[in-house]
């Protein structure tokens, strides 16, 4: 696993979520919440979605979630999708 420290120099200060345990309409929700309420100071949100459990919710987050706050996803492992956010 990559630590946090190369996270947040890499791509600035950053805000993580965790999904774990949510069905996918919950996840959705929270998505949608977290990012019409993360300051302007956060650069990214890691997003914790797992994969032992199942893949629904890392599909859901890397293929159908869109927001016009995310600037890209980057694919960081197999348990953590980042989202780039727009200035």
């Amino acid at each position: 696993m990559i630590p946090d420290s190369f996270i947040e120099f890499y791509y600035g200060k950053y805000k993580e979520v965790d999904l774990h345990k949510l069905t996918k309409e919950e996840a959705k929700a929270e998505l949608v919440y977290e990012l019409s309420t993360v300051d302007i100071d956060i650069k990214c949100l890691i997003i914790v979605h797992g994969y032992h459990g199942g893949t629904i919710i890392k599909n859901f987050v890397r293929n159908e979630f869109k927001n016009p706050k995310i600037a890209e996803k980057v694919n960081f492992d197999a348990g953590r999708t980042i989202f780039l956010l727009k200035n």
